[in-house]
């Protein structure tokens, strides 16, 4: 009773200080009270339930994909299998935390495979780990300075060479186990050629029982999507595989022993003492996963309903900050992968809830069914690998070659030779320098120069034509020339340019004009100009220099806001002594006459200057 009385007491004391608290907080309670009585009704809307069950779905088919994937490559690497499970709990959760995408799934890729791999041989596994966590610094670095837009320009012949040379280098690295060799290794320094050769050479030795497990597996991991897309061929290959090989009594290494617990982050197991030597792998590996990062995030925007920008930098950002902490946890750096992520958004994924889902059915793989992965043959792993090598190949790009122009099926092949036989990164690099100059050159030749009037007017009477209207644009004009149609009705030659002006083809335009030009009176029709640079104002300050210097005048016509601004902020107009007539005098000074040619009409334009 006593009870009851001090509840009914504290009920009447909480009301009447809720009554006495200001109005502000009484406002700011209700709407918490609202909202979370909202939130806990929308609970139970099926609307919400279904969400919840496609994320969950999405989240374990991509968990499913990602064990075999992840154990195989961490393999090819140099690592323990549960490492490349561990990218995937640990970088995929805090990537998908922080990425504005909302079902992209982040996991060990193979495109980090080749640089991690040489790592390990040369320097150990913290080394390796030490470039993954410096790679992730850089790509936090590059997005927190807004640079990944720049890695969306390159060209795809040269992601397409790229592409297909890694698949060929992961297969080329896995073939040894695969046929069950050791070999001895080779000094060509060649690439792939010391991988194959050295397999050549142990071809007599290759373990039959081996070869067949792994031919069940590709074979398995091609034919299956043909009948069943929606079936995760990868994980029946490898659970078709690993029990065949007890039934037949075979023996083959397995994977061993996993651990039994989810390791702490610790910075012991990066090394940094040879970091010198880890600076360059690490730019390879942040320049890779970024060209990854970026492709996976724009095909998995166009799987959304309502596609929004894609926020490349926070991508970055989010990637680069999951990378750095996956080596304090023993595990390589990820990337967003584009197979899981369709598969999770087919799959019925429709927000971040999913990644979530993701990392934890990837534990209970890792921790509760340890025991089963850890009687997988190695071989099966090392068959998964080449599988996703030889799918990465893609034998349509070198198929469409012949249908491609001339200059891209070149770049393409030259890129993919120089990733093959050199490095990663010095293929792409080169071959998307080579691209800027093709498109350089490209961009200069789409510069025409027309001559609307190719000689002196006096020459050609039918050049000037009274018009019933006049202008209303504004006209520069030098200081102390009282009438510009009076100029522009003597001696006079007229020129219309069209396309970006810049340094590629500034110096055409202008030898053609000094060639050509003889009339006292210049003008040049900038209204189809596009982009401009130093090179093109430096053109045209010669260009009025000269005609100074011969006693006549460069008319500059058709500038709209952007050509101005950029001519006043070089200095041209000043230099070239330009000024600004009010629209009163313009309208004066056409009242009777204006220039037009019978095979080109003057149009509308923004600004006219007079040098």
């Amino acid at each position: 009773m006593r009870k009851a009385s001090a509840d009914c007491r504290g009920r009447a004391l909480n009301g009447t200080a809720l009554q006495r608290a200001p109005e502000s907080l009484q406002r700011g309670w209700q709407w918490a009270n609202a909202s979370v009585s909202a939130w806990a009704a929308s609970l139970r809307t099926p609307e919400r339930w279904t969400r919840w069950r496609g994320d969950f779905f999405g989240g374990t088919v991509a968990a499913l994909i990602a064990v075999p994937y992840g154990m195989a490559l961490s393999l090819a690497i140099g690592l323990r299998p549960e490492a490349g499970l561990y990218t995937s709990i640990v970088g995929g959760l805090i990537s998908g935390m922080i990425s504005d995408a909302p079902v992209v799934v982040s996991g060990l890729s193979a495109t980090v495979v080749p640089v991690l791999a040489v790592l390990v041989q040369s320097h150990g596994v913290g080394a390796a780990l030490a470039a993954g966590a410096l790679s992730g610094l850089i790509m936090l670095l590059i997005g927190i300075l807004r640079l990944g837009r720049f890695f969306h320009y390159l060209p795809q012949s040269v992601i397409g060479a790229f592409t297909s040379g890694l698949g060929v280098i992961i297969v080329a690295s896995q073939l040894k186990v695969v046929l069950g060799v050791k070999p001895a290794p080779v000094g060509f320094d060649l690439g792939v050629v010391d991988d194959l050769w050295a397999v050549a050479r142990q071809l007599g030795q290759s373990d039959p029982h081996a070869l067949a497990i792994s031919a069940l597996v590709i074979g398995v991991m091609f034919l299956l999507p043909l009948w069943k897309a929606s079936v995760p061929a990868s994980l029946v290959a490898v659970v078709l595989a690993s029990l065949v090989v007890p039934f037949l009594g075979w023996t083959l290494p397995r994977v061993g022993a996993l651990p039994d617990s989810f390791p702490h982050p610790s910075a012991r197991a990066l090394n940094f003492a040879d970091f010198s030597d880890l600076i360059y792998p690490a730019f390879t590996l942040a320049g890779l996963i970024t060209i990854n990062q970026l492709l996976t995030v724009v095909v998995s925007d166009r799987l959304r309903e309502e596609r929004g920008e894609v926020k490349f930098n926070r991508e970055l950002i989010a990637q680069g900050v999951a990378n750095l902490a996956c080596p304090f946890f023993g595990a390589p750096p990820g990337v967003a992968m584009l197979a899981r992520t369709v598969a999770s958004a087919k799959a019925g994924a429709v927000s971040r809830w999913s990644v979530f889902a993701h990392s934890v059915v990837l534990l209970l793989f890792l921790l509760p069914l340890r025991e089963l992965i850890s009687h997988i043959p190695m071989v099966v792993l090392a068959a998964v690998t080449v599988a996703v090598g030889a799918q990465l190949i893609g034998v349509e790009r070198f198929r469409a070659l012949p249908r491609m122009p001339r200059a891209d099926a070149t770049l393409f092949l030259l890129t993919f030779g120089l990733v093959i036989f050199s490095d990663l990164i010095v293929g792409v690099g080169i071959g998307s320098l080579i691209a800027m100059l093709l498109f350089v050159e490209r961009a200069a030749q789409a510069t025409q120069l027309e001559a609307i009037v190719p000689e002196p007017a006096k020459q050609e009477a039918s050049a000037i034509f009274p018009l019933p209207e006049a202008p209303t644009t504004p006209v520069a004009e030098p200081a102390g020339q009282a009438e510009p149609a009076a100029s522009l009705r003597a001696e006079m030659q007229m020129y219309r340019l069209a396309g970006p002006l810049f340094f590629a083809s500034s110096e055409k335009v202008l030898t053609r004009l000094l060639r050509e030009v003889t009339a006292k009176t210049l003008v040049l029709d900038l209204t189809d100009a596009g982009p401009i640079d130093s090179a093109a104002t430096d053109c045209l300050r010669q260009l009025a220099t000269r005609q100074r210097q011969r006693g006549g005048e460069l008319h500059l016509l058709g500038l709209d806001a952007r050509l101005f601004a950029s001519f006043e902020k070089d200095g041209l107009l000043r230099d070239v002594g330009a000024t600004i007539r009010p629209d009163q005098e313009v309208t004066r000074s056409f009242e009777q006459h204006r220039l037009v040619h019978p095979s080109a009409h003057p149009r509308p334009t923004t600004h006219s200057r007079v040098a």
